[in-house]
């Protein structure tokens, strides 16, 4: 474009604006971050049953991630930068191995692995009961509100260890209140916004192996009950609602029972209410009336003490649509005046007047003749 005096004139490009994507923004990092993956979150994997009988959650395992993605979050935005000093670096052994199991509040978490002691194993190195060096940073009612417990720098001969060159390495927090698959669904969906769900343990054993065995090319799987409690505990609204989507889609007449007399439905009155609707909708079918007897008589021996606002709510939606039978009342005697009778009272059923019953006309006899034969 020419101006007045005959010279060009050349305005500036727009700038680019275009905002990068989680995933997209994670390799720009890569290309320039010694360590990228800056935070590494600490997960347990299983639950391990005890000779004794007791139980307890161990074997944790990593989760390497990258801390600016992860603020984007509020959650763990508060968590990295106020959980612990990010200057600090430790080491990876500092991570305690094991936790009792109050301090993991969902005991049916299908996200654990389940794993038998044989004999008499010793606990293993770093647990809570055996390694003077294990975590006690956080109190039991933060654990179990998910809050992580972050590490100090390690010391090594009296040193602060310092990987990678002289550089500070990754920071470790053990996240003691969250299975370990559900955490890395969680944090893939952070950067993806892709969450790949498994079917419910009610619903049978196989579908649920096939889909962690088929898993490698999709989304890390999870529970879709387990990720309802995690999103909840972190407050990512959209993913919750994804996963309660997925929980009521898996619900048939076949495990409807099982999962609305279940210790997680009766945590989250939205679950509850649903399957509250699903078994007055359908109440009288042979699956649902099948598995009902079991559910009660547990609730009789005490062993389901909280499924009692799930019966409160289900006996009350069960009163308000169920018509009620109409009683009986026969009317007022009346008394017999003749005629016809009186009309029958309101409410009382009509009787059928019996028929008029005639009389037979006697036949006039004829006199016989004195001289008939008969």
């Amino acid at each position: 474009m020419a101006s007045s005096f005959g010279s060009p004139v050349f305005f500036p490009p727009k700038p680019i604006t275009t905002i990068l994507t989680p995933t997209e923004r994670v390799l720009k990092e890569s290309l320039t971050a010694p360590e990228f993956r800056d935070v590494h979150l600490h997960a347990f994997t299983r639950r391990t049953i005890l000779v004794d009988g007791g139980s307890r959650i161990d074997h944790p395992l990593p989760i390497l991630a990258v801390g600016s993605i992860l603020k984007d979050t509020e959650y763990f935005s508060k968590l990295l930068t106020s959980g612990f000093a990010e200057s600090s670096a430790c080491l990876a052994s500092e991570i305690r191995q094991s936790a009792s199991d109050g301090e993991y509040d969902y005991e049916s978490d299908s996200d654990l692995d389940e794993f038998e002691e044989v004999g008499g194993t010793p606990n293993p190195p770093g647990s809570s009961s055996s390694s003077p060096r294990s975590l006690s940073a956080t109190s039991l009612s933060e654990k179990l509100k998910g809050r992580g417990t972050s590490i100090g720098p390690a010391e090594t001969n009296g040193e602060t260890s310092m990987p990678f060159g002289g550089q500070r390495g990754p920071q470790h927090i053990l996240l003691p209140s969250v299975a370990f698959r559900t955490l890395r669904a969680c944090v893939f969906y952070l950067y993806t916004n892709k969450v790949n769900f498994l079917p419910l343990r009610s619903g049978g054993t196989s579908g649920r192996q096939l889909a962690l065995l088929t898993a490698d090319k999709v989304a890390p799987p999870c529970s879709p009950k387990s990720m309802y409690r995690l999103a909840e505990i972190y407050g990512i609204t959209k993913l919750q609602d994804l996963a309660y989507d997925a929980i009521v889609a898996r619900l048939t007449l076949t495990n409807v029972v099982e999962e609305a007399f279940s210790r997680f439905f009766a945590r989250y009155d939205r679950l509850r209410e649903h399957a509250v609707s699903v078994l007055s909708q359908n109440f009288s079918d042979s699956r649902v009336q099948s598995a009902l007897p079991d559910a009660l008589d547990k609730v009789l021996l005490g062993m389901a003490p909280h499924a009692g606002p799930l019966l409160h709510s289900l006996l009350g939606v069960r009163m308000a649509t169920v018509p009620m039978p109409v009683l009986y009342s026969p009317g007022p005697p009346v008394a017999d005046l003749g005629g016809d009778g009186p009309e029958p009272a309101c409410g009382s059923p009509a009787v059928e007047a019996p028929m008029p019953t005639r009389k037979k006309k006697k036949q006039a006899t004829i006199p016989r003749h004195p001289m008939h034969p008969f």
